[in-house]
């Protein structure tokens, strides 16, 4: 089970379900829809991780984290990144504890002018999942998440809802108690 003053380390990777109606572009006004193409809508999402828990009921992560990403007629290729941070509160009375995360950061496009542009967004999300300690040192854990994000429109921020589903494999630091010894 989790403990005070944990530490976790770790790589996840996933799926992104981006939202058709996404803000992810550089907004011109001299282009038709102000330079909007729509982007694939499954991607893959990968990143890194790292959290701390000062109680084993909550704890504080931070994440970074890319999802390649294209135009859904093919002409071009975007990378589509995101940093964030967030509170995470568990139920750590067990190997497999369940878990809520809130939190804020951003979410961004990378590419040529002519595909998107480079653009980041804020971004809020939230969510829940599982984690799994296979032992002492090492975890699966299991996220589901909605990002929200802005819609293509000037009025239309943090209405955009793009579903994130991430697993990961973390290392666990700081543990001090020892399991008993078998007798």
């Amino acid at each position: 089970a989790p403990e005070n003053n944990m530490a976790e380390i770790g790589l996840y990777g996933g799926i992104l379900l981006l939202a058709d109606s996404h803000e992810l572009f550089r907004p011109d006004l001299d282009l038709p829809l102000q330079g909007y193409k729509p982007l694939r809508g499954l991607n893959p999402d990968i990143g890194i991780r790292a959290g701390y828990y000062p109680l084993k009921f909550f704890g504080v992560e931070a994440e970074g984290g890319v999802m390649p990403s294209a135009t859904r007629d093919g002409a071009g290729s975007a990378l589509l990144y995101t940093a964030r941070g967030h509170l995470v509160g568990q139920l750590g009375l067990w190997s497999v504890p369940p878990f809520v995360l809130v939190g804020a950061g951003a979410t961004g496009a990378s590419s040529d002018r002519a595909v998107p542009g480079n653009d980041p967004d804020p971004a809020l999300h939230f969510g829940g999942g599982v984690k799994i300690y296979l032992n002492r040192w090492a975890m699966l854990r299991l996220d589901v998440r909605d990002v929200v994000s802005h819609k293509q429109a000037v009025d239309e921020t943090f209405k955009s809802h793009n579903l994130e589903v991430l697993l990961g494999l973390s290392v666990t630091l700081g543990r001090k108690h020892t399991p008993p010894e078998p007798s």
